[in-house]
């Protein structure tokens, strides 16, 4: 399957044909900004694939185009040759790119790709070697005198065997997308349909090819529908693969992390491990159960007091490194799973050494680890899940001395109306000028949460009436002061927030009331024209000489 195999018909004057140039071209920047828009995230498996992918097809268009406009028959050919680089390129990328959609707690070591690579480098060996065997193409034969330097490049064995490898790729490639559960992170069931579907066009559009009824067009037409099928993955999937800030957020931290990670199911069955695991355990899989020498490292007695280390380490008969258990609870405190930490101790004389020279090292990484979970990835400032402990402790601190404390619900002002004229990206940058503005104004243990979308939530665990009062004023103040252009809303031609402010003494250890007169305090705001914060059914300006 190669464009560099196009039989050009003899005709008195040879002129690339537009509508193929046309296609070639568009290929081409289409490839070459989906490569430049993925490329930041090109440590992920998933994009990695996709580089390969649109990259081949760029290049395979490339030499295509530059084939078909070069004015002398060595240029042809030369051109014929280089983009079977892409060629070899785009049924790897595909298939790789395939499965970690289909499946995406899977990622494919290229180590296991050996065998497409190396049939890749066979390939491209027996292309730029044709003169000696002439097993890919049998003779390439001048156009007639008269004509435009031209060329019409016979079709041999070696041909044959390469495009029934494409295929087979993609057929296979066919196979995991079949056999996918979706809906999952990356695909839905239309766009398993629809990227399944697309295979169709680079297999018609050959098949035309071969019988030369695309010669109309100017020849072959399949970089083109590659193209076509690489922007279809990108609708279809990587948009919301890439979206998908939580799941390249963990690969970044489990996989980073230099220690052993393994994480348990309730029934003790390995779901996932990192890279640093196989390599102290290489037998380690997905699925099964872990090994029986761990479970006295889960029996082991816990300190109660996390300080005091937690769990302690445990070295399995015979091995070379020591595990730690942790359990994984959720907010309510049932446990769901357990994180086993394998520690490398070969390199050490003794255990106690081990400990001694890795513990400080560990606790603040596992400290790194624990912040970045409360840490909101697009703003930089604590998250819903640190705010739920956060806040709920601040109650409970304040219900027991008896004193009042301050808590604030804020939204920005028609912040989906901005998303839709200004788009998300500008969103994204409008939500982390708004955070870094209302966190300028705190100090002390005050605190901002983002509790989700464009809703923020500040508490102050000792307040007054007039403190609370004056953090809302400024706050509303602040945000306005950023000037931030909003000409989607009637209130004002910037981006404004409303807030709503409770301080009390709480009647119990719970936050639910405290949160639910604020966030009515906040639609109050709303109401009465947003801009605005209030507090005790007052409604406030947010002027500072207010």
């Amino acid at each position: 399957m190669s464009g560099t195999a196009a039989i050009v018909p003899v005709r008195p004057f040879f002129m690339p044909s537009y509508p193929l140039v046309l296609c070639l071209t568009i290929a081409v920047v289409c490839s070459v900004g989906m490569v430049i828009a993925t490329w930041p995230r090109r440590d992920d498996p998933t994009i990695q694939a996709f580089l390969v992918l649109a990259g081949g097809v760029a290049i395979w268009s490339g030499g295509r185009l530059l084939e078909i406009s070069a004015d002398n028959l060595d240029g042809r050919i030369f051109w014929a040759k280089a983009q079977y680089v892409g060629i070899v390129m785009v049924p790897i990328g595909w298939l790789v790119a395939m499965i970690h959609l289909s499946r995406p707690r899977y990622v494919v070591p290229w180590s296991k790709l050996w065998l497409p690579v190396l049939v890749a480098v066979i390939s491209m060996v027996l292309v730029f070697t044709n003169e000696r065997h002439h097993l890919i193409w049998t003779t390439i034969e001048k156009m007639p005198p008269g004509v435009a330097p031209g060329a019409i490049f016979h079709h041999g064995i070696g041909y044959g065997a390469m495009a029934g490898w494409t295929y087979f790729m993609l057929l296979l490639s066919l196979y995991f997308l079949v056999t996918a559960e979706v809906p999952n992170a990356a695909l839905s069931r239309r766009g398993r349909a629809i990227v399944a579907g697309s295979l169709a066009f680079p297999l018609l559009t050959h098949m035309a090819y071969l019988q030369r009824w695309t010669g109309p067009l100017g020849g072959d037409l399949t970089p083109a529908t590659f193209s076509l099928m690489t922007v279809v993955v990108w609708f279809c999937a990587l948009r919301t693969h890439l979206d998908d800030i939580g799941h390249y957020a963990r690969l970044r931290v489990f996989d980073a992390i230099g220690e052993g990670c393994v994480i348990l199911g309730v029934g003790g069955r390995i779901v996932d491990f990192n890279p640093a695991a196989v390599r102290l355990l290489p037998e380690l899989r997905r699925g099964q159960s872990m090994p029986d020498a761990w479970e006295e490292a889960l029996r082991l007695p816990r300190a109660e007091d996390p300080a005091d280390g937690g769990a302690s380490p445990y070295i399995p008969q015979g091995a070379h490194y020591e595990v730690t258990a942790e359990a994984v609870t959720r907010l309510d405190g049932k446990r769901i799973g357990m994180l086993v930490f394998m520690r490398d101790i070969s390199r050490y004389q003794s255990r106690e050494l081990a400990l001694a020279t890795q513990l400080g090292k560990t606790e603040a990484r596992l400290s790194r680890v624990e912040a970045d979970l409360d840490i909101d990835a697009l703003t930089g400032i604590p998250n819903r899940r640190y705010f739920q402990r956060e806040s709920l402790r601040a109650v409970t601190h304040a219900f027991e001395r008896g004193g009042p404390m301050g808590l604030l619900i804020l939204d920005v002002d028609l912040f989906k109306q901005y998303n839709d004229l200004y788009g998300h990206p500008r969103g994204d940058v409008c939500l982390r000028q708004v955070a870094t503005a209302l966190t300028g104004v705190l100090a002390g243990d005050q605190f901002c949460a983002r509790l989700g979308g464009e809703e923020f939530a500040v508490v102050l665990p000792v307040s007054t009436q007039d403190d609370t009062r004056a953090v809302a004023r400024r706050m509303v103040a602040a945000v306005r002061d950023l000037g931030i252009a909003h000409n989607g809303t009637p209130v004002q031609p910037f981006v404004t927030i409303s807030v709503g402010a409770i301080c009390a003494v709480p009647d119990a250890p719970r936050l639910e009331p405290l949160l639910h007169r604020a966030d009515s305090a906040m639609y109050q705001a709303k109401r009465a024209g947003r801009n605005r914060f209030v507090q005790d059914g007052n409604i406030y300006m947010g002027l500072q000489n207010n």
